[in-house]
């Protein structure tokens, strides 16, 4: 039987699709506030913005009539009719975004005008509105936001940690100020200030704000002016690849989108011959472009955008990013410009900066004899290896397998997904049996890290630590590093490990420590060794018997062969012996 809902589901129903999470109304209520002009925004969260969301700004303030219009369904400023979708360069502009998140919370809104004498207070509960009272404020509007979901909670079921919640608004507002330098933002968790960021006139130092200065003092500025839309960047030389994709962000007339795949595309293949494979390019692009060349309604999340004349485009991100990565300077701020695609680029030199460290390590297997120096994970193995009657060392190949013969068999090695098992196996023994061995550095490491970043990595650094990681926090979003498990060899790239725990803990829903451990030891064995390395022969069959030692000897941790097995019987037969 088909029937007519009532509004009170209704509302329910759109506020489910407009709020996911506390992340898309922290998002809303800050896009309308730089809507509405604000140089000066508050953010305050309690418990990772499910107990409160408040958001404060100094913009333009709303009158009686437009406050009350403004909790209504399908009222908005920023448009008129259908056609101004595709001329508007407001954030903010869907008309259903306070009314839903009225309706799945306790809401209250206080705002004056500007030049006015008093301002309006308005509350809500679950889109049952209280009387209108005035408010002796100030210039401006601040909507408070509790108990989201309170009354829908199948919702809550689906929210991740209050660590991920968190670190998910921490990015939000990290993206929007990256491009909005020009605004004051405070953030407040839990009582605290989290970050402050002050308007400047200076991009770079907005980014260095957010970013770090590890990052922003490796990147260089290029600007490029075409008909159809306005470039500016700030990417990474050749000589600064990174090992995560944290550094990429773009921004199309200020409002935080997903890279197209086809523009990801572009910049990757106009950096293929300037970057190692497995590293990737920093690269921070804000465009200009008219409104109707771009289409932003693709997803009402917004964050999805298309391009018209898209091929064309390709070439012209493709020319100008690899004509500004060829003719790569020391690092700094650097202009390219060009006017139009295809030509020349020219390069003028401007504001200099001195590198920062980098934190990443020269990683080799070279030293593979001596990971057993700290644990008697294998017993024996220390006898003359190639007079073993048990393997014969047959050679290497590519630099990157491993050829033994056993019995009339032949295994090819897969050398990078062998250690890796190997050191896995070794890193859970010394754990089970409390016999971890640590290196200490003899330089602590002191890294920044991002906003979001760093909150995810204070919930687990009591893991961190437990599996020999001494890391501790050393001032705002940056921390110190002084000692790790020293299985993982030398020249380990220990900040690389690092990031990749964040990127799997930010996903996750209530990761237990048990699989915070497993995932930190899988991700730090991959990451100290690699492929292309040439061993020595004693060091490739302590490997292949090291190997077979293994409770799990086909695949590496992550589930990849180690090994192809051929006998001589199958190479007879192929080659018509039988």
């Amino acid at each position: 039987m088909i029937k007519v809902l009532d509004d009170k589901t209704i509302n329910k129903i759109s506020a489910g699709e407009v709020v996911e999470r506390p992340l898309n109304v922290v998002k809303e209520l800050v896009e309308n506030a730089l809507d509405a002009g604000a140089s000066n925004i508050s953010v305050e969260i309690e418990k990772s913005g499910k107990k409160l969301i408040r958001v404060s700004d100094n913009g333009c303030g709303m009158d009686k009539d437009d406050l009350l219009l403004s909790v209504q369904r399908h009222a908005t400023s920023k448009i008129s009719v259908f056609e101004d979708l595709s001329k508007t360069l407001t954030l903010g502009f869907r008309g259903e975004a306070l009314p839903s998140i009225a309706a799945i919370s306790i809401f209250d809104i206080k705002t004056q005008k500007k030049n006015s004498d008093s301002g309006w207070h308005l509350s809500m509960e679950g889109s049952k509105q209280s009387d209108l009272q005035p408010w002796a404020g100030s210039g401006g509007t601040a909507v408070e936001v509790k108990n989201l979901f309170f009354n829908t909670p199948a919702r809550q079921k689906f929210l991740k940690s209050d660590t991920t919640e968190k670190a998910k608004i921490i990015n939000c507002i990290d993206e929007i100020a990256l491009v909005r330098n020009d605004v004051d933002f405070t953030v407040i968790t839990d009582g605290k200030i989290f970050a402050q960021y002050r308007k400047t006139d200076s991009k770079i130092k907005r980014i260095e704000d957010i970013l770090g200065k590890d990052l922003s003092k490796k990147m260089k500025y290029i600007s490029f002016n075409h008909p159809k839309i306005g470039i500016e960047a700030f990417i990474t030389t050749r000589d600064n690849s990174l090992s995560h994709k944290n550094a990429q962000y773009l921004f199309v007339n200020s409002r935080c989108v997903n890279y197209p795949k086809w523009l990801i595309h572009s910049i990757y293949q106009a950096y293929k011959q300037s970057t190692p494979i497995g590293r990737h390019p920093g690269i921070i692009m804000f465009l200009k472009s008219d409104p109707s060349d771009i289409d932003i309604n693709v997803h009402p999340a917004k964050r999805e955008i298309k391009f018209s004349g898209e091929n064309e485009m390709y070439e012209l991100f493709y020319t100008f990013i690899k004509g500004a990565v060829e003719n790569d300077g020391p690092g700094g701020i650097i202009e390219v410009k060009s006017a139009e695609p295809g030509k020349q680029l020219t390069e003028n030199a401007g504001y200099q900066y001195n590198r920062s460290y980098d934190y990443k390590r020269d990683v080799s297997v070279s030293d593979y004899k001596n990971l057993y120096s700290s644990s008697n994970f294998h017993s024996g193995v220390q006898e003359e290896l190639l007079q073993s009657d048990e393997y014969k060392f047959a050679g290497q190949m590519f630099n990157m397998y491993i050829i033994a013969e056993k019995q009339n068999v032949c295994y090819i090695i897969d050398q990078h997904a062998a250690q890796e098992r190997v050191k896995y196996e070794m890193f859970t023994d010394e754990i089970q049996n409390n016999k971890l061995s640590v290196q200490q550095l003899l330089i602590a490491d002191v890294f920044e890290l991002q906003a979001w970043q760093s909150v995810v990595l204070k919930s687990s650094l009591a893991v961190f630590n437990k599996l020999g990681f001494a890391l501790e926090e050393f001032g705002s979003n940056t921390f110190r590093l002084t000692s790790y498990p020293a299985l993982l060899g030398g020249n380990v790239n220990l900040i690389e490990i690092i990031n990749g725990v964040i990127e799997f803990l930010k996903e996750e829903k209530n990761a237990a420590v048990p699989e915070m451990q497993e995932t930190i030891i899988k991700i730090a064995c991959k990451s100290s060794i690699k492929a292309g390395d040439i061993m020595l022969d004693k060091q490739a069959l302590q490997l292949v018997r090291d190997i077979f030692k293994c409770k799990m000897p086909y695949t590496c941790p992550h589930g990849r062969p180690t090994m192809y097995k051929i006998t001589r019987e199958e190479l007879e037969k192929f080659f018509k012996r039988t």
